[in-house]
């Protein structure tokens, strides 16, 4: 036979299995079938048999619930089988609603065969056996309530005493802290009467030094006012000399330097501050058989000099200082000095001279922005020859000035008379002379094997 699960309900019942005692008397051939135990002094037959009695049941060809007994029931059996019911509610507590209940469902299989599916059995107890149960469930929890009791006792004794342990040894670790605190708090105490100490002399100190610093600007006030006094007083004779000689220009503007001769440099805005530089050249000082330094007469006798058997001719410079004029060069044959670092003039192409100084116990000095070096210098210079020397050029005429000779004439100057000038330098004269000459350079003169002869053009007011 198959068993198949049911696809399609037709009645769900609820059924309550019921004990039925049959008595079955023996005596005069008459069998009585009674529901209660009859005791009959004659033979006497006892069965105990479970009878199955309906309590509820639902039918798809009913439109209600048909129920037995005192219950209330409701149910659905229409459409899928998972969303069948059938619900039963006892509204008193009686004898009939306890027992051992059932749930079948009657229904066809997938093959059209009738089947029946039942639930698994609920037991329903009568209420004297749920009460013993609550009472002997209430004595467990008792006993149990008195163990965690007793348990809780003996952790709380076992925790009060490890919290008293605890309790000391903080008491005894805050003593320990607060001598401890005592003893950091005095140190403070201690440190700050020196700080204290400390700061009040480096105040007194400051106050002192300040007092000096006052005092040297007060001092250093009062020279600069003279020194601005000065400047002032000098622009202004430079102004007077402008005015007096008819000049009405400046030097022309750009970097750059002038030899000076024993008259100075011009007295011009140009070469205001600290214009006047100088290089220090050691000369050939053993014995020699090329010409000996010498200069014309428009040059210092400071200009040749000997410190012991050291021999030197130094060379003095008007760098200029302030650009204060917008005037250009003029157009003409000459050179000047260029700065280190600095271009030369617009118009003018650059060279350089290298003395081979004396090689026996080097020496010399300089302060200026125009020679690298003091012992073996190199002069740099900037030259021009883009008109013919003969044809004059203006240039400021109220102070004297040297130019370099360059083209073997000297430039011609509006309002100046002119006159030939030199510097001439005995160098290195034992082995090999390395004086050199680059680019662009002045006339200069190399007589004999280590002579430097510079040639110059002076000019001074007509």
């Amino acid at each position: 036979m198959r068993i198949e699960p049911v696809n399609k309900a037709y009645a769900l019942e609820v059924v309550v299995e019921v004990v039925v005692v049959v008595v079955i008397v023996v005596g005069g051939g008459v069998e009585v079938v009674v529901v209660v135990v009859l005791v009959v002094v004659v033979v006497v037959v006892v069965v105990v048999v479970v009878v199955v009695v309906k309590v509820a049941e639902q039918r798809d060809n009913a439109d209600s619930v048909t129920v037995v007994g005192n219950v209330v029931a409701s149910g659905n059996i229409e459409g899928n089988i998972s969303d069948a019911f059938l619900q039963v509610t006892w509204e008193t507590i009686g004898p009939d609603c306890f027992g051992v209940f059932k749930c079948n469902v009657m229904g066809f299989d997938s093959y059209g065969d009738a089947v029946t599916e039942r639930s698994s059995p609920v037991e329903v107890y009568e209420f004297k056996n749920f009460i013993h149960h609550l009472i002997a469930m209430s004595v467990g929890t008792q006993e149990k309530i008195q163990d965690m009791e007793n348990f809780t006792d003996t952790e709380i004794a076992r925790l009060d005493s490890g919290f008293q342990r605890l309790a000391n040894s903080v008491k005894t670790s805050q003593s320990a802290f607060d001598a401890r605190l005592d003893r950091l708090e005095s140190r403070i105490t201690q440190q700050d009467t020196s700080i204290d100490t400390k700061i009040s002399g480096i105040k007194q100190e400051f106050e002192e030094n300040m007092e000096a610093i006052r005092a040297n600007q007060t001092f250093n006030e009062f020279r600069f006012g003279r020194i601005e006094s000065k400047l002032v007083s000098r622009s202004d004779r430079l102004a007077n000399v402008d005015m007096l000689t008819g000049s009405a220009f400046n030097w022309p503007s750009g970097y750059y330097a002038l030899l000076q001769p024993k008259t100075g440099c011009p007295a011009d805005s140009a070469f205001i501050g600290k214009s006047e530089t100088y290089l220090k050249i050691h000369t050939e000082s053993q014995a020699s058989s090329d010409p000996a330094d010498s200069h014309s007469s428009v040059f210092s006798s400071q200009t040749k000099s000997m410190m012991g058997s050291k021999k030197f001719v130094t060379l003095k410079f008007c760098e200029t200082t302030a650009q204060t004029s917008k005037a250009s060069w003029p157009q003409g044959s000459f050179c000047v000095h260029k700065l280190i670092d600095r271009p030369c003039p617009v118009g003018f192409s650059d060279g350089s001279v290298y003395f081979d100084t004396e090689d026996t116990n080097q020496d010399g000095d300089g302060i200026n922005n125009v020679a690298r070096a003091v012992i073996h210098p190199r002069l740099y210079f900037c030259c021009q020859k883009r008109v013919s020397a003969n044809h004059p050029i203006e240039l400021p005429t109220h102070s004297p000035f040297l130019l370099y000779r360059y083209g073997g004439e000297c430039q011609a100057v509006q309002g100046m008379s002119v006159s030939y000038e030199y510097i001439q330098l005995n160098t290195e004269d034992s082995g090999i002379n390395n004086n050199e000459l680059t680019g662009s350079h002045p006339d200069i003169d190399l007589p004999g094997s280590s002579v430097i002869k510079l040639n110059l053009c002076y000019y001074t007011k007509l």
